[in-house]
């Protein structure tokens, strides 16, 4: 009879534990001028406006950061977005228009759309069934010419179809 293997005993060595740090902290929050509410600023940010007006003070600058440097009134970015957009519509006689529209694309088809404005280069047609909204897309390139012949070259550039 053989005798039994013996297993070999392994020793287990203890990891070290993995040190743990902290997460970084990237914001911070700070009062407002006017000591109503808080704001989150970036802690770089706060860090680069710090070491700015120190260099301000060793040098003898007046040049003093303000804390809300980077807020705007909403204001002034409505003012700024409005400004940008021009909102303004262009009016035209209904009569010259309904006159336009049949001219366009003749009395069968004006007899179930209409053209009901234009604005900042945008035909909007009024249509009352799905093949009508079809046969407009067919032909747009050649209704957009023509709208162009009757109420001024680059008047129109897009059709906006609306169903009734």
């Amino acid at each position: 009879m053989a005798a039994p293997r013996k297993k070999k005993e392994t020793q287990e060595i203890p990891l070290a534990p993995i040190p743990q740090s902290k997460p970084r902290k990237r914001f911070y929050m700070q009062k407002m001028p006017d000591g109503v509410g808080e704001r989150a600023v970036r802690i770089d940010s706060f860090r680069s406006g710090a070491r700015a007006q120190t260099m301000a003070d060793f040098f003898g600058s007046s040049n003093v950061q303000r804390p809300d440097r980077n807020q705007r009134s909403m204001e002034y970015l409505l003012g700024e977005l409005l400004s940008e957009w021009n909102l303004e519509e262009d009016t035209m006689a209904p009569e010259l228009l309904a006159e336009a529209w049949v001219k366009a694309v003749g009395p069968a088809l004006a007899d179930v759309s209409s053209l009901s404005g234009v604005a900042r280069g945008y035909a909007r047609i009024s249509v009352k069934h799905p093949a009508v909204r079809y046969e407009i897309t067919r032909l747009k390139t050649q209704i957009i010419r023509a709208l162009n012949r009757t109420l001024g070259q680059g008047c129109v550039k897009q059709l906006q179809l609306v169903s009734v």
